[in-house]
């Protein structure tokens, strides 16, 4: 029995390895990514509560019982239950595996070294049979230790590509349009390369490439002599990131097109995030602020230099010189009072997305008659409230991507006018990272579903008891995945009905 234990602990060290080191990988390899996630599952799950009882308890029983039979029956119970552990998430992933990179290597041999270590830990006291299955139960915490240990050595690394990146951009001097916000970033900084391109020779970093690797990675290998401007997007977890990456892209503009609860969970507060966002102004030039957030205009108003104040058309006392409004689907810009050009909601186009790109173009230097040629060519990035119609002749939008409450709440708006009659529904697991203020945000959005007379079908257990709660039990359909959410949708929805989906978070979410 003891040779059984410690074959089926080393099998759980391998399969809990790959399973928490994908999670790892999915997280940005942030040091608590893991015990993060096992208590977000033992939170959401009552299975997995259940499931923590037989665990603890063949844990303990592997450690004290006195006879070397139970000992063994108590490990081999804890091997089986963290190898399954958390039940409702796959080994592989639905949406991504696990890529053996360098760096993933690297972790992975720390992390089983750590292992070793649990083994000789408890090796001295005669249970060593017991020993693997203890490690396999503990992965999540070993996996999130080994990160930690290696934080250095990959910030040594990554450094290496970052010096390489900052003197290439100095030697090329393109202009730089740096872009950060808690959402809509990603698409402003599609629309100032698109209103660019035309004009001047442009390199925007792609996808959602935000941080020093990403942005090391766009200019080592993407940045040619004679690139004019590179737009840069920059994101944050927490202070100290954004200042990071302005002292070698030092911005000529920089852009703050929105802030939010998004990343409230490790911000710790609103302020917090204003704080860390508004270091892409320290070093800048120019700064394109969208004042129709109280908190930017705040903090345009505390700058010494030029502001480029963005914000809704007519808003009462609110000085703002670039203002956008929408009619339906088209949405006006104008500077000053004058309309400089008009591009498309249908597009998937937000309209301050679209503003905050302008007067970053603007404070360029670009002439409004090449503004106003490109406006009308600007559409949304796929998964950001994108509008598509389905075989079946079904209405969607798709807004999976850098799902927020304001975006959540106008994707509803375009959803309830696009389809007056026809049935609707909003197919959504609800918003994350947002902190104290997330089961708030998800019952107020549910409340915002139902009064609009849509369906709500809440997918998995991330958010299931605000958004029913905010539904009041009207009108909802509760499934286990995207994949039954499909099946819903496919069976229910039918040429004239719309589905808006509302976010789509990574498998290793409940």
């Amino acid at each position: 029995m003891t040779t059984v234990a410690a074959i089926a602990g080393l099998l759980a060290i391998v399969v809990t390895g790959v399973r928490w080191l994908r999670v790892m990988q999915r997280e940005h390899y942030i040091a608590d990514s893991c015990f993060t996630t096992a208590r977000r599952w033992i939170l959401r799950r009552p299975l997995e509560k259940v499931a923590l009882i037989p665990a603890l308890a063949g844990a303990v029983v592997a450690l004290v019982a006195p006879h070397r039979t139970a000992a063994a029956i108590g490990a081999l119970v804890a091997a089986v239950c963290a190898s399954v552990f958390p039940f409702g998430m796959s080994l592989l992933g639905r949406d991504s595996r696990v890529k053996m990179t360098r760096r993933a290597i690297t972790l992975a041999s720390v992390v089983g070294f750590l292992a070793v270590a649990v083994v000789g830990i408890v090796s001295p006291f005669g249970r060593w049979y017991t020993g693997p299955a203890i490690a396999a139960l503990l992965m999540p915490l070993l996996v999130d230790i080994g990160a930690w240990i290696t934080a250095p050595i990959e910030a040594r690394i990554l450094g290496r590509y970052r010096d390489a990146a900052a003197k290439k951009l100095r030697t090329i001097g393109p202009k730089v349009i740096a872009v950060t916000g808690s959402w809509g970033k990603t698409s402003t900084k599609r629309h100032v390369a698109d209103l660019l391109r035309d004009s001047v020779s442009v390199l925007a970093s792609p996808a959602s490439f935000n941080n020093t690797g990403g942005l090391s990675l766009t200019i080592n290998n993407h940045m040619s002599p004679g690139c004019e401007v590179f737009v840069a997007e920059m994101g944050m977890y927490g202070p100290g990131e954004i200042r990071a990456l302005t002292e070698w892209i030092v911005p000529d503009v920089a852009i703050i097109c929105a802030v939010g609860p998004m990343h409230l969970e490790r911000a710790g507060s609103i302020e917090a995030i204003v704080a860390a966002k508004s270091e892409i102004l320290e070093r800048a030039s120019q700064a394109v602020l969208w004042v129709s957030n109280p908190l930017l205009d705040e903090l345009a108003a505390q700058q010494t230099i030029r502001v480029w104040r963005v914000g809704w058309r007519g808003t009462p006392n609110l000085d703002v010189e670039v203002a956008v409004g929408d009619d339906n689907d088209t949405i006006e810009v104008s500077r000053s009072g004058q309309v400089i050009g008009t591009c498309s909601r249908a597009n998937g186009v937000h309209p301050e997305n679209a503003a905050c790109a302008v007067a970053a173009v603007l404070a360029y230097g670009l002439d409004e008659r090449a503004i106003a040629a490109a406006l009308p060519t600007l559409a949304g990035p796929e998964h950001r409230a994108t509008i598509a119609h389905t075989e079946a002749g079904v209405f969607v939008i798709d807004d999976t991507f850098n799902s927020n409450p304001e975006g959540a709440a106008r994707a509803l708006d375009s959803l309830v006018h696009a389809i007056p009659n026809g049935q609707r529904a909003v197919v959504t697991p609800g918003f994350v990272e947002l902190g104290a203020a997330q089961f708030e945000e998800n019952e107020q959005f549910a409340t915002a579903v139902i009064a609009s007379d849509v369906t709500l079908v809440v997918v998995g257990y991330t958010n299931r008891r605000a958004l029913v709660q905010g539904a009041g039990g009207t009108a909802t359909v509760v499934v286990r995945n995207r994949n039954a959410a499909r099946d819903w949708v496919r069976a229910q929805l039918h040429s004239g009905d719309g589905v808006l989906w509302e976010n789509d978070l990574p498998d290793y979410y409940p």
